[in-house]
Formats: C-alpha cells, structure tokens, sequence
C-alpha cells in the first residue's frame, strides 16, 4: 500500500469510525408527545419547585428533619434460588425500590442500587442505613432489569453495568435514560404506553406515572420517567417506581384492568408542600392500590436512604393507619423484611384474560 493510499484509508476509517462512535446512541425523544421544548411534561400541570427555590424553602422551613439511625441490622438472602420455573412469584426486597422478582423461570430486578450513596458524590449526599437484602455478587443471573427513571435513588450506574457486564440482561428504561447506559449492549428504550415482548410469555409496557427527572441542576426533564406493567407467568405485575398520586393509576386500571400484584412507594413524602406532587405518602399510596384493583400491593422507597424528613419507621406505621381508615385487611397492602423471600402462590383473584 502507497503512502497515498493509506492517508486516503486512514480518512476513511478515521470518518466511519467517528460516525459510528456518534451514532452509537440514537436520540428518540423527539418523536414523543410528551417531549416539548427538550423536555418531557406530565400529563397532568404540575408546578415544580427550581432548585434553588427548593433549597430556598428547606431553609426556610420549620420543619425539622427525623434523625435515622447511622446503621440497622437486617437480614441477607446470601442464596436466593436460581430460577422460578412455576407461575408462582418470588419476591425478596433487597432495598429501597430495588426487588428480585423470580417467576415464569425468569429473574427481573427493578431499579437496582446497591451503591453506598444515592448521589453524584462518593463522599456526599444520602447514605444507606443498612446492607441490600441480597448482595450484588450473590444474585442469579438476572435476565431483565427496569428501570423506572434516572434519579440517583433508582438509576445506579455502578450496579447496571456490574450486571450488565456478568449478565448481559435485557434492560428497559424510559426515552433518553439509555444515552446514560452507552455501554450496555441490550437497552430499550420505551415511551408511555409503549410495549415489549420480553418472550413469548412475557410482555412489559411502559406506563404514565406524575414524576420528573435528572440528575443534576442542568438536565429537568430531559429523559422520561415511568412505571411498568408486566404480564409475565398468567399474572400481571405493576411497578410504580416513583410518584406522585394523580389520575394515572386509573388510566392505567381502564387500559389493563385489575392487576395482581402492585408495588407502590410510601416513603419520601415530608414536609408535604414540597414532595405531594412528586412523592406518595401512605394514604395516597393506599389510594393507588384502590385505583389499581390490585390484589396485593407491596410497600417500598422507605428506609433505606434518608431523602426527606420523616422518621425511618414512619410510613410502615402511617400505612397500618391508612389501610384501616379505608377499610383494606391486613395482607391486601404490606411491607416485606428486607433480605426475606416472599411467595406468592399462583391463582390469585386479580387474574384475568391475557392483555391485548
């Protein structure tokens, strides 16, 4: 080869290698209808507080933060099962919003945080009260993981790519979350109401939910937000990530009916002028749960990270008093000892036809 030809082919590679390199995450955000102005909208008007109006607030607030305790003792499943082959459920709170669900012979954890601190800071910002319920190195291989939306409480980047690296899972997020995954080889991304066949017996979809996102001052809104509804094993299966209580609980009842099992947040709630739009507190919590017909709902994003100012135990008690103001039995909306499996056998009244 000339000294000609191989500038010409040094060109050439340098230029397909840069397209390649550029094109590597395809930005679908502008094809979505909640996507104006480079940011997403929920479908309800929600005014969000600026940062610095937030901070501003917190300041001048006279509320007073609960102390946590600096560490709680819990328990540690060091080796769950390897596989659900059945249609029963297997669920085992790790923490925070973080479960390992096990049924149809597949492994789906949702949000995973195994991370000391929820935060862009190693050495700053929430740190976690207790161990997760499974370590990441004891999991099965896990097949599919969701992820609700990229605030550093769900979205942690260090355990995804720990997974994604030992498993290669399938992992689903909402539009623009994946520019923040680059390097995982199995990402879809998914809209509100969008759907994806995981298998032949397993279909997810992508549901509307009242939050927002970003993690840093720069970037509200800039990716999507959401819950999942999974239908996985002749059951249906609904995750409510993060939110507010809005209508969204009953769209999402009249498009899929009732479903059998929910898991909801009922922490991060106070002082409730800054958090009731974006944060359900248990009665909303227990209101959702109505929305949803759900057969059993499963309480979450309580205890582990100190986030806002009620005490540690608060929403576990504040939802014993909210499910007898309205009238739920005790086993219809619980909570679960962290690291302590859970099974729900098949046939529960909430199942129903396949979805369409």
């Amino acid at each position: 080869m000339s000294v000609l030809d191989l500038k010409k082919f040094t060109v050439i590679f340098l230029a397909v290698f840069f397209v390649a390199c550029a094109s590597s995450y395809m930005d679908t955000r502008h094809s979505s209808p909640n996507f104006e102005n480079d940011a997403f909208k929920n479908t309800n008007s929600v005014k969000f507080l600026s940062f610095w109006e937030m901070f501003k607030s917190v300041l001048e607030s006279d509320v007073e933060p609960s102390v946590w305790p600096e560490w709680v003792d819990t328990s540690a499943d060091t080796s769950p099962v390897k596989k659900v082959v059945n249609s029963n459920t297997r669920i085992t709170f790790i923490n925070h919003a973080t479960f390992l669900l096990q049924t149809g012979g597949f492994n789906i954890l949702t949000d995973p945080v195994f991370s000391e601190r929820t935060s862009p800071f190693s050495f700053l910002g929430p740190k976690r009260v207790h161990s997760p319920g499974i370590a990441i190195e004891n999991l099965p291989p896990i097949d599919v993981i969701i992820i609700s939306h990229d605030h550093y409480d769900h979205l942690d980047l260090d355990s995804i790519r720990a997974l994604a690296k030992r498993d290669n899972p399938k992992i689903y997020m909402g539009l623009g979350v994946g520019e923040r995954l680059s390097g995982s080889e199995q990402i879809i991304e998914l809209d509100w109401w969008e759907a994806s066949r995981v298998a032949d017996d397993f279909q997810l979809w992508f549901v509307d939910v009242q939050h927002f996102s970003g993690r840093w001052l720069t970037d509200r809104n800039s990716t999507l937000w959401g819950g999942f509804l999974l239908e996985i094993a002749g059951q249906k299966i609904y995750f409510g990530g993060d939110s507010g209580y809005a209508d969204h609980y009953k769209r999402t009842f009249e498009r899929f009916g009732p479903v059998d099992i929910a898991f909801l947040p009922i922490g991060a709630y106070a002082p409730r002028e800054f958090f009731e739009e974006v944060h359900m507190d248990p009665s909303d919590a227990v209101q959702a749960h109505l929305d949803l017909q759900a057969g059993i709902s499963i309480g979450m994003h309580y205890g582990t990270f100190q986030l806002t100012a009620e005490a540690i135990n608060e929403p576990v008690k504040f939802l014993e008093q909210a499910k007898k103001e309205a009238d739920i039995g005790p086993s219809e909306f619980i909570t679960l000892e962290i690291g302590q499996p859970f099974e729900l056998a098949s046939g529960s009244p909430a199942r129903s036809a396949s979805l369409k």
